[in-house]
């Protein structure tokens, strides 16, 4: 049965690849006729597969008719409604959800980000600070700063500024880059030096929004200059 099962599944990657909603809707029924109980990762391909052939209808359908779902399942069903902008029914999904992941949580923040809705975008990230900082991670905190960068909302950016220390995710470079451009945006750059203290990053942060001399001051001012430090500023002069 499991030798079915991953065989159904290769087909309907096929499917996908050839962009064949008839093809795959023939699978479908082709699965239910060959296999009394489908597992869950198959019905969950069926959906995924069903979701990239923009057929949200069936995608749904086969959502609602899975014995087991399980995580995958929630989230891929979230995930429609996320990217489509269909606002309300991906709230809907998020709170019937018997428990989420960090990928949950991110995909409720990023559709309400994605199509402007920046009030729910904050609310849901309160909600996460409240009860699920276990899921916090490097792209929760990277959408959060891009909002604050595009909408100029500089007291949020701090306070995040502030939470992504606190979490640890000060080291990972995709946090740093939309922390650097967000503060770059509000024309508070030095604001970041504090984050980023002796990081060569930081100099070419400042390079790239045409602030030369705060660059080679920022430089001039480092304790020890090492080859990482020397190569960034002349990176950032070519």
């Amino acid at each position: 049965m499991s030798s079915f099962s991953n065989y159904y599944v290769s087909l309907l990657k096929l499917c996908c690849e050839s962009q064949n909603q008839t093809q795959a809707k023939k699978l479908h029924c082709l699965i239910l006729k060959t296999i009394t109980r489908p597992k869950t990762f198959l019905l969950n391909n069926l959906i995924s597969t069903y979701s990239k052939l923009g057929n949200l209808e069936y995608a749904h359908l086969v959502f609602d008719h899975i014995p087991q779902s399980n995580l995958f399942s929630w989230n891929t069903i979230l995930s429609i409604y996320s990217k489509l902008g269909l606002l309300s029914q991906m709230q809907q999904i998020f709170d019937l959800m018997p428990f989420r992941d960090g990928a949950s949580w991110n995909l409720a923040i990023s559709g309400y980000a994605n199509y402007g809705s920046n009030t729910n975008v904050v609310g849901v990230y309160k909600l996460m600070l409240k009860d699920a900082t276990m899921n916090l991670n490097q792209i929760t905190f990277s959408t959060m700063l891009i909002l604050c960068s595009n909408c100029r909302w500089m007291d949020l950016g701090r306070q995040i500024h502030g939470q992504i220390l606190k979490f640890g995710f000060g080291s990972f470079a995709f946090v740093g880059c939309p922390f650097l451009d967000m503060y770059a945006k509000l024309e508070l750059i030095f604001d970041a030096k504090g984050y980023y203290d002796e990081i060569p990053e930081m100099i070419i942060g400042l390079m790239r929004h045409g602030m030369i001399e705060e660059s080679k001051r920022l430089f001039h001012g480092l304790k020890e200059r090492d080859s990482i430090s020397w190569t960034a500023m002349i990176s950032g002069l070519m």
